[in-house]
């Protein structure tokens, strides 16, 4: 990998931002096949707007499990575009009494990555609390958006690369802001053991994933960042986990204790390589893992959240 060319390094490491189908000798989707699973020998990406075969929701609390057996959000990482721009739609999707999975609703959304010479980054970015957003950086153009979100360049390696980011918000893709915030981002690939759960029956697993671990810090170093946004990247899956962690000497998070003892107690989030706190003291506040698997049945193919 090290020796790899441009344009190889960039195909491989788009191979993690996005999941894929397994396919018949004939080249048709397998519905409920997933892609780790024995006898996928054929796959493909999943585009926007087509059936597909299996859904990635979040675990559960374990209290909720019986009740909740898909969990409360869905997680599509699909091929798709943007202002006419190849992306990856990787939708948040969420399900429950007043919130139905595939329908959009207020708090609905997603992210879309988009790849360029500074790798794999969020351009934009739509949720129920911020509504939609847009990452912009110091190259930013009124007549596009500039990828300000980054997580991770080419070539990959398993020791942790950094780099410190410049970006902020804007409401709008023509807009550029009038100052920029310092983020440290690290990034590294990995081999690891991904827990997964079949959705029909609660029964758990793990499958070995190829992964891509990306941290986002809410400031220039660990030592001065008052949170962190940690993500893992899956080839095949695209992705499965993402945490948020406050630093206690600096956190602006308020019910910071509270939300560590619900988030620690829930179950939801299963212990993972590269999981740990960046320092010591930092404290895990959120999490969702997108490996409770929903399998599509032959005639009967699941839909994604149609988004943007």
């Amino acid at each position: 990998m090290l020796g790899a060319a441009p344009a190889q390094a960039a195909d491989d490491l788009a191979g993690y931002f996005v999941q894929s189908a397994c396919l018949d000798p004939a080249g048709a989707v397998r519905p409920g096949v997933l892609p780790f699973e024995p006898g996928c020998d054929r796959r493909r990406p999943l585009r926007t707007g087509e059936p597909l075969p299996y859904r990635k929701h979040d675990w559960p609390a374990a209290a909720q499990a019986t009740a909740l057996p898909l969990g409360y959000q869905a997680s599509d990482s699909l091929a798709g575009r943007l202002l006419g721009r190849p992306a990856i739609i990787q939708t948040f999707d969420f399900g429950g009494s007043t919130r139905a999975f595939a329908r959009h609703d207020p708090s609905d959304g997603g992210q879309v990555v988009m790849f360029g010479p500074t790798g794999a980054a969020a351009v934009m970015t739509e949720d129920g609390s911020g509504g939609r957003q847009w990452f912009q950086g110091p190259d930013c153009a009124r007549a596009a958006p500039d990828p300000g979100w980054l997580f991770a360049s080419a070539p990959l390696r398993p020791e942790w690369q950094e780099r410190v980011v410049r970006l902020n918000i804007t409401a709008a893709a023509e807009t550029c802001p009038t100052s920029l915030n310092l983020s440290l981002t690290r990034w590294r690939s990995a081999r690891m053991a991904l827990p997964w759960r079949e959705a029909a029956t609660g029964a758990t697993a793990a499958t070995t994933a190829d992964v891509l671990v990306s941290e986002h810090y809410g400031g220039g170093s660990i030592a001065t960042a008052h949170h962190l946004e940690r993500f893992w990247f899956a080839r095949g899956l695209g992705m499965v986990r993402w945490e948020r962690w406050e630093n206690p000497a600096l956190s602006r998070s308020p019910r910071r204790e509270e939300k560590a003892a619900l988030i620690t107690s829930s179950a939801r989030c299963p212990e993972i390589g590269l999981g740990a706190a960046p320092a010591a003291g930092w404290q895990l506040v959120d999490c969702r893992t997108w490996t409770n698997m929903a399998r599509a049945r032959p005639g009967a193919p699941l839909v994604a959240l149609a988004w943007p």
